[in-house]
């Protein structure tokens, strides 16, 4: 498509944005095929024989003032890279790297075009409304860069009629400030839904400087944070069948980059500023649910240091277009177009880069028997010179036996995947390889989910084993002594086990909850094809192990939260020679509801790391000792 037609798309998304706009998408991890809603059937009901997970809006709720990164490392089995409290926070999914984590908000995909993945400490949960993982390859759902799974964001729900509205300020340790403020109002045509944040933190703690001779304690100086942004979401329902939305989305972070221990300070600051605009019409008729969204983000980051200073600007105008059928409510069929350009500004690059993608798809869901779902799901992409091969998904879900309060389900799909290089992979100058090949993964899954009610006794558990592999990986590795360059240097198999459970029941004016879960991921080099061979080794900061426990304990207008974490040992090379040990982190959190009238007063103490332990999630990289959190949080409902 020419630029001037993707411009024009972009130019169309903001004007409907100006007249009307956007409902937040469903909670869509409880579908069923049976109970059809008009608008938004949700990509995860294609998703037979894969496991997706929502994060519980209780615990969401305490992590108000937080990043997504904070929930994800809490209670999903996604490790998160980090170097620190105002540094960056890359996702590492079932083995795999930070660009195999495909990021979707409202169903598009909002990774940074120029590095193929998402900062996950960018992302305010405050701005968020439900956050859903799929675990495992997704690429036939969710296109390039699902192959380790995918994070499913959406936009804030409106699900009362009538204004509502709600403040929130936060005081916490090392100088840290959060505030945050949203309105809503629902109506019977139109529904507007306005937030805004603002945080600031000084991460001035004392750590132990092992880079310097006897490990002198000294407090960080070089990782203060800024960060502001706003959500607006607004909704016009234009007739009984017709939706005309908006969503928009801004970040901005500006933020000090802490040195490695032994390092110099070189003064490194990196500059992020984020815009997303989104505008959705959904339509339902007799031909089945038609939705068009266009979208243009806009992501910019700069990073400076005494020696440096880079630029990074990229525009990337979307399109997409779905129309879902569903005949006598036991099967559905979904095809779909997407269209993206991004217009590149990167100072690496020596020149303005465009490049144009599409890829189509078919998602069928097929309910043979009211105890077994099918699903059959096919992406075709296509990129000037990259063209992976086609990423299909089957799989299945079946309810093996169902008696006397249990109901378990045997599981199991087989997906395909695949990953377009990024731009930086082929165009930064020196080193961008045009030749560079796209990944390409296969996913193998099986498992077991077990339900048991009794009374008000709730016991949910799952289980599942998979096998991945993941053709032409992509490494950086030196050329000279001057500049890296990317090559499809090997092949990688990443395999293990997940487990989880959850129970939950109420006792009166108690109301218990309880989650654990347990991961193994065992990834590894299979083939070289050039550099090290380097066989059978547990990849660089890959945790083998990981864990956590989280409970909710609720009495009448008391809540005590606590989340206890494991990370087992990582290596720092994946020759296996060093490594950093494992760490345990305690989080509790407690809070205290006040009944003003109609409206809600809610004081709140959490404390993180409550033990005081002293850890290192990447080499060198000092985090935060035991901190402390007092907010208060007035709603109107």
């Amino acid at each position: 498509m020419a630029n001037s037609s993707y411009r024009f798309l972009g130019c169309l998304a903001l004007g409907l944005g100006m007249t009307a706009s956007a409902i937040a998408q469903q909670d869509t991890t409880l579908y069923q095929l049976r109970t059809v809603e008009i608008f938004g059937k949700p990509a995860e009901v294609f998703a037979s024989g894969s496991r997706v997970s929502t994060l519980d809006s209780s615990f969401i709720h305490t992590y108000t003032a937080g990043t997504l990164a904070d929930v994800i490392q809490a209670r999903t089995p996604v490790f998160l890279k980090t170097n620190g409290p105002s540094g960056i926070a890359v996702p590492a999914f079932r083995g795999t790297s930070p660009t195999h984590t495909a990021v979707l908000w409202n169903g598009l995909n909002i990774s940074q075009p120029a590095l193929g993945q998402s900062d996950f400490s960018l992302l305010p949960v405050s701005s968020i409304g439900n956050i859903a993982v799929q675990h495992g390859a997704a690429g036939a759902t969710y296109g390039s860069g699902a192959i380790g799974g995918a994070v499913l964001l959406s936009s804030q729900t409106q699900p009362d009629p009538g204004f509502g509205a709600e403040l929130m300020q936060e005081v916490g340790s090392f100088g840290r400030y959060f505030s945050s403020a949203n309105a809503r109002y629902s109506g019977r045509k139109v529904s507007v839904a306005l937030s805004g944040y603002r945080v600031a933190a000084e991460n001035d703690f004392a750590f132990r400087d092992y880079g310097r001779i006897g490990a002198p304690t000294r407090r960080q100086d070089q990782a203060q944070v800024a960060q502001h942004g706003f959500t607006q979401d607004v909704s016009w329902q234009l007739s009984s069948k017709t939706r005309l939305a908006l969503h928009g989305w801004y970040t901005y972070a500006n933020r000090e980059v802490p040195p490695s221990l032994g390092a110099a300070n070189t003064n490194a600051r990196q500059l992020d500023r984020n815009l997303r605009l989104m505008t959705e019409l959904n339509h339902h008729s007799n031909w089945g649910e038609t939705s068009v969204k266009a979208a243009i983000f806009n992501d910019y980051l700069r990073y400076t240091d005494n020696n440096n200073n880079s630029l990074t600007d990229i525009n990337t105008y979307q399109v997409q277009a779905e129309q879902t059928y569903t005949y006598a409510r036991r099967w559905s069929l979904r095809g779909g177009l997407n269209l993206q350009h991004f217009e590149a500004d990167v100072q690496g690059y020596g020149r303005q880069v465009t490049e144009d993608r599409a890829s189509a798809f078919l998602l069928f869901r097929y309910d043979p028997s009211q105890r077994l779902d099918l699903s059959l799901n096919l992406r075709q992409a296509f990129v000037k010179g990259y063209n992976p091969t086609p990423a299909p998904t089957l799989g299945a879900n079946w309810l093996m036996l169902q008696q006397g309060g249990h109901a378990l389900y045997l599981k199991g799909n087989v997906s395909g995947s695949y990953r377009v290089p990024t731009l930086n992979e082929r165009f930064w100058q020196p080193g961008g390889n045009p030749d560079i090949k796209p990944e390409q993964g296969w996913n193998f899954e099986t498992g077991l989910r077990h339900r048991y009610t009794l009374g008000a006794v709730l016991l949910e558990s799952e289980a599942s084993v998979y096998r991945m592999l993941v053709d032409n990986w992509i490494q950086w590795m030196p050329v000279t002594s001057s500049y890296w360059s990317p090559r499809n240097l090997q092949k990688v198999r990443s395999q293990g086990v997940e487990l989880s459970s959850r129970a939950s029941t109420a006792l009166g004016n108690w109301q218990l909850a309880a989650t654990v879960a347990y991961t193994y991921t065992s990834s590894e080099q299979v083939k070289a094809y050039e550099g090290s061979q380097e066989l059978n080794r547990q990849l660089a900061h890959i945790p083998l192990h990981k864990a956590h426990l989280g409970t909710d304990l609720s009495f009448r207008t008391w809540t005590l939260l606590g989340n206890l974490t494991y990370n087992g040992l990582r290596y720092t090379d994946n020759s296996n020679a060093n490594n950093l040990p494992a760490y345990t982190l305690l989080s509790l959190a407690v809070h205290k509801k006040f009944a003003l009238g109609q409206s809600q007063l809610v004081a709140s103490l959490r404390s993180d790391n409550v033990t005081d332990r002293a850890y290192t999630v990447l080499e060198n990289m000092p985090m935060p000792p035991r901190s402390l959190a007092a907010s208060l949080r007035f709603i109107i409902p």
